[in-house]
């Protein structure tokens, strides 16, 4: 029955896997958005959001909405991403809607949207980034690792 329903989703609507991009800590970010009918978005709005895995109330990261941006009379974006994210204002001409993230943190780390709400029907692209390593240090005593929940998923997704 499972497998049924997944096929039928996926045949109904597209949904694509994340792209994973992964950082150190402390460096800059590009995540991809580019149409690729390399439509100008310089009249139009787009938006990327961080998903959020546990509620409906997803991150507002970076709006674009006819060359005006978050600021302080469009007040909404994360608190965790003011004044680290910009985009490619001379590219917006060719559809790319790409941001920067400077300065990443761990706290970052997580799934992307970018939304580009065209005419016929709205764009979208996923990324998932992740910012540094799992592990900071090698676990000496396996008794005092804490995360199995980790461990189980990778087991079952490439063994069991």
């Amino acid at each position: 029955m499972t497998l049924h329903v997944n096929i039928l989703i996926n045949t109904c609507f597209y949904l694509p896997e994340p792209k994973l991009i992964t950082v150190e800590e402390g460096s800059d970010v590009t995540l991809p958005c580019s149409l690729w009918t390399k439509e100008d978005l310089r009249l139009t709005q787009f938006v990327w959001e961080k998903v959020s895995q546990t509620t409906d109330d997803d991150q507002k990261v970076f709006l674009y909405d006819k060359g005006h941006l978050y600021s302080d009379e469009r007040p909404g974006q994360s608190e965790q991403l003011k004044g680290r994210v910009s985009h490619f204002p001379d590219e917006l001409k060719q559809g790319n809607a790409s941001i920067i993230i400077r300065n990443t943190t761990r706290a970052d780390s997580g799934e992307y949207r970018c939304i580009v709400p065209l005419y016929q029907k709205p764009e979208m692209f996923y990324i998932h980034l992740v910012v540094g390593e799992y592990f900071d240090e090698p676990v000496k005593d396996v008794l005092s690792f804490k995360d199995w929940s980790l461990v189980s998923t990778l087991l079952s997704s490439c063994c069991i």
